[in-house]
């Protein structure tokens, strides 16, 4: 479809959807207890579903004649159009019914397949949501954006219900929701529940079977504010089975579908979600101060990439004296004192300003199993040794740690928050708490959370973990 007949719509959808609303506000206060039927157990039909989609059905057919219409309660099967709007007249019906006011009109338009619009609009709290495929996600025209969550344990989560999909199911979800830590609320409106994670309200929501009419503008909607969603629809036939929906921020997104089972949808042809996040590259500091004065060690511990490593002056303005290399391949010359020119000497005495580590781990999978917790043991090791009084121990200066790898957002994140883990479990009980800590210090964008650390090395520091356990026992 061409621009300009694109932009036709887009302008007929705001108008259509605020004249549903109003058509619907009017209805809502107007209406009596119990004028409401049942179309199946908890699926309720008012008067007013049916009235205002006539009322958009109506307004579509006179503006846009050749245009196919699906909607929930009337309209037609069109497989095939290559125009089609899809049409929730009110979505929340049974809050509607009851004079709860957390209900919308939901609005798609598709294309070949492709949803390039998407309109959301409670009339009651007057927030309209809009979306256009490529340019915006806004409410009120404003624009929004999913939450920038990381931690299950700070997290809050929707959970729609289907007859359609076994009690067992969404039981068993719930329970691993709560079991992490997260916050779980049912709103009865799937529409804007989604709208909610796009505008970062709410940070997932997860529905094993949704119909296109409840889900296609929400979410374009929360793909547009830059959150991850489910494949759901691969084709158009699929739009007119419905299926698994699942929307979330990105930093959660890969957690929550492993919780529901419901793949998330992969952005290019050429590879993962991950594969592609791994293509793009996102600047960071040189260093970054993660935690100050630790508890019982009374020094700085910073995360930093090669940049930052290898500034001396940079590392003297935050008084760091020992660095821990966490890279594999990736050796420092670090800049030597210009009185130490006499290369016996540097033989002899060592040439670095600083104490320097090496643990050397592989950014990804290939690593042994003990690996991560050497390199706990070995920050741990680094924080509590004293340097003998020797000429040829010249940095005896414990001062500020770093740790760091190439780029300071996988090894030296994971060493790091293990470490605070381990050894500050009150203040993170678990260690996805001081990852995000780390992350957040970091200042890591919220689209490399699913491989800053990647996932190999969490799995790593998860057996660091059972090995500790372990060796405590025979303390």
């Amino acid at each position: 479809m061409n621009h300009k007949n694109l932009e036709l719509r887009e302008a007929a959808l705001k108008t259509i959807i605020l004249a549903a609303g109003k058509t619907a506000l009017q209805s809502f206060y107007s209406r009596s207890s119990g004028q409401f039927t049942l179309k199946a157990d908890q699926d309720y039909l008012t008067e007013t579903d049916t009235m205002i989609e006539q009322q958009i059905h109506q307004a579509i057919s006179a503006q846009f004649s050749g245009d196919q219409i699906y909607g929930e309660e009337t309209g037609q099967h069109a497989g095939d159009a290559e125009s089609l709007w899809i049409v929730d007249p009110i979505d929340g019906t049974a809050n509607f019914a009851r004079g709860i006011e957390h209900f919308c009109i939901c609005i798609a338009f598709v294309a070949n397949g492709q949803t390039e619009l998407g309109a959301i609009y409670n009339p009651v709290t007057n927030e309209l949501y809009q979306a256009r495929r490529g340019h915006y996600a806004m409410k009120n025209s404003q624009p929004i954006k999913v939450a920038e969550a990381c931690s299950l344990a700070s997290t809050t989560f929707e959970l729609g219900w289907s007859n359609r999909v076994p009690q067992q199911r969404y039981l068993s979800i719930m329970k691993q929701m709560l079991d992490q830590g997260a916050n779980v609320r049912r709103g009865a409106s799937g529409a804007l529940a989604l709208a909610w994670v796009a505008e970062g309200k709410t940070d997932g929501y997860v529905e094993l079977h949704m119909n296109a009419w409840d889900a296609l503008a929400g979410l374009l909607l929360v793909r547009e504010a830059g959150g991850w969603t489910g494949s759901y629809p691969e084709n158009q036939a699929e739009i007119f089975n419905g299926g698994a929906i699942l929307a979330a921020a990105p930093g959660i997104a890969q957690t929550l579908s492993d919780i529901c089972d419901i793949p998330l949808s992969v952005s290019d042809n050429d590879g993962t979600i991950a594969e592609t996040i791994a293509k793009i590259k996102y600047p960071h500091e040189p260093l970054s101060l993660i935690a100050q004065n630790l508890p019982g060690l009374g020094v700085d511990l910073y995360v930093g990439g090669s940049t930052g490593a290898t500034d001396l002056a940079l590392l003297e303005k935050h008084q760091i004296k020992t660095v821990i290399n966490c890279a594999v391949n990736l050796d420092i010359d670090y800049v030597k004192y210009p009185a130490f020119n006499d290369i016996n000497r540097l033989l002899r005495h060592g040439s670095g300003a600083i104490r320097y580590y090496k643990l050397g781990l592989i950014d990804g999978p290939g690593n042994p199993r003990e690996l991560v917790y050497a390199g706990y043991q070995m920050l741990r090791a680094a924080m509590l040794q004293q340097m003998p009084d020797k000429p040829s121990y010249r940095n005896q200066q414990r001062g500020n740690v770093l740790v760091h790898c190439r780029g300071g957002r996988s090894r030296s994140v994971i060493v790091v928050a293990l470490f605070l883990h381990l050894e500050y479990p009150q203040l993170y009980p678990k260690l996805e708490d001081a990852i995000a800590k780390v992350r957040t210090k970091r200042k890591l964008h919220p689209n490399e959370w699913f491989e800053a650390p990647k996932p190999e090395l969490i799995a790593l520091a998860e057996h660091a973990i059972t090995m500790h356990q372990c060796c405590k026992v025979f303390e």
